[in-house]
């Protein structure tokens, strides 16, 4: 089912990976997606970004995301904020080990509703 808004785009998209539905949750894709990996490198392609879906997914990654603000320009939006990552078997101190990092996403409308288009989950590299 096509996301009508941004924010049903990001809803979708933690209800699926948190669902672990890797299927569901690549749908949510462009076909030319960018995924931003912790190096500053880009994965290029739906391809690309669903090996790192399925990384994250295989590992039990549980996601969670505090939205500091979505703007809207036409077809496009900006989506700011901070991604919490957790891992129930991550052997912190309870348990569990969890990464918070600031997170910028650029999601684009077309025929078919909102997809992402570009993704930096642990923020923008630094120069």
């Amino acid at each position: 089912m096509p996301a009508e808004t941004p924010a049903d785009l990001l809803a979708a998209f933690l209800a699926a990976v948190n669902a672990r539905d890797l299927d569901a949750a690549i749908e949510l894709w462009r076909e030319d997606a960018v995924i931003v990996q912790p190096d500053g490198q880009p994965l290029r392609g739906r391809d690309a970004v669903a090996g790192a879906l399925r990384a994250l997914i295989d590992g039990g990654v549980e996601l969670q995301t505090e939205v500091a603000s979505i703007i809207e320009a036409g077809d496009v939006a900006l989506v700011s904020g901070t991604l919490t990552l957790g891992i129930s078997n991550g052997g912190g101190p309870d348990g569990r080990f969890t990464n918070r990092s600031s997170s910028v996403v650029i999601y684009k409308r077309g025929v078919d509703g909102w997809r992402i288009a570009l993704d930096a989950p642990w923020g923008l590299p630094q120069a």
